[in-house]
């Protein structure tokens, strides 16, 4: 069940990210392309980074900030539900739950789950 009137988009506040980081080797931010979402070998989630102009990649540690009008999570229903990242495959947001469970929800508000987006 969707809560009433979830927000367009979380508040700018709990992006992980509002804009490029600079390139830790050549601080030029103007050339960092954002590559997607990863997990570490220590099951860190991650986003992964490349500096155009320099060719090097480096990683950030995603964190998750929970939303007060999330949607509910499609999987268990519960109502905590964090903003987790901007979807690179589908238009829309990436959402998680604190039981792991991630789901897009698009800006009309249709829930896409991982095995549909296949």
């Amino acid at each position: 069940m969707m809560t009433p009137n979830p927000p367009e988009l979380p508040p700018v506040e709990q992006w992980p990210i509002i804009t490029a980081p600079d390139c830790p080797l050549c601080d030029r931010p103007a050339d960092v392309v954002y590559i997607g979402p990863a997990t570490t070998a220590a099951g860190n989630a991650v986003t992964c980074w490349q500096c155009r102009a320099c060719r090097h990649d480096w990683t950030i540690r995603t964190h998750h900030w929970p939303v007060q009008d999330g949607p509910d999570c499609p999987y268990c229903l519960t109502e905590v539900t964090c903003w987790a990242a901007l979807a690179p495959d589908t238009p829309g947001d990436l959402w998680t739950c604190h039981n792991g469970h991630e789901f897009v929800l698009t800006p009309e508000g249709l829930i896409i789950l991982p095995e549909d987006a296949a």
